[in-house]
């Protein structure tokens, strides 16, 4: 498995984060009959807030994002986008299971 760190998101990620969403979930919104993608992008775009997003990047590039929201004592897992050549290879992996 390649180096990946986490990164605070900034409002210029957003594009990013947006066009991977439109990315991952293709499939399974065609296989819905509801893909659109400019409405998915959108969608992403109008409700994009960087500060809970953190973006993955694998060998110094965007690979993905994860954004949780804070709840009243809990945290809402709003986004986790992962570029599709780096799904299982382990970056999802939780750290409590040894790499």
């Amino acid at each position: 498995m390649a180096d990946w760190e986490l990164r605070p998101a900034t409002s210029a990620d957003v594009e990013a984060v947006a066009e991977l969403r439109a990315v991952v979930l293709r499939a399974e919104l065609t296989r819905l009959g509801r893909y659109d993608g400019q409405r998915v992008r959108q969608r992403l775009r109008d409700g994009f807030v960087a500060e809970p997003t953190r973006v993955i990047e694998v060998g110094g590039e965007f690979a993905g994002c994860v954004a949780l929201r804070p709840a009243a004592g809990a945290h809402w897992l709003e986004h986790f986008y992962l570029a599709p050549r780096h799904q299982g290879v382990g970056i999802a992996r939780p750290c409590w299971t040894p790499c």
